[in-house]
């Protein structure tokens, strides 16, 4: 099992990837840092209005399939968010 941590900051303009595609499923973990502003989640077309919101300082976790990418965009400013992925 692999895993790999980090953090992004991730601005409004130009969503964030978070994993490389892989041929096996993955577990990721996502933490919003920020304190007052909202970290959207989404696939490769994520933007500002279709974006999955998580509140700031909350977490969440994710089994991505074969080959699926998340992306994370901020809905004001730089944000600051953590993940771990790993190999299920």
């Amino acid at each position: 099992m692999s895993v790999v941590t980090g953090q992004l900051a991730v601005g409004t303009a130009t969503p964030s990837q978070v994993n490389q595609p892989s041929v096996h499923s993955i577990f990721v973990h996502i933490h919003n840092n920020d304190n007052t502003n909202n970290l959207l989640i989404g696939g490769a077309d994520l933007n500002a209005s279709n974006g999955m919101i998580l509140p700031k300082l909350d977490s969440i976790e994710i089994i991505l399939q074969p080959l699926d990418v998340l992306y994370l965009l901020a809905s004001s400013g730089t944000i600051n968010a953590s993940y771990l992925v790993r190999n299920t």
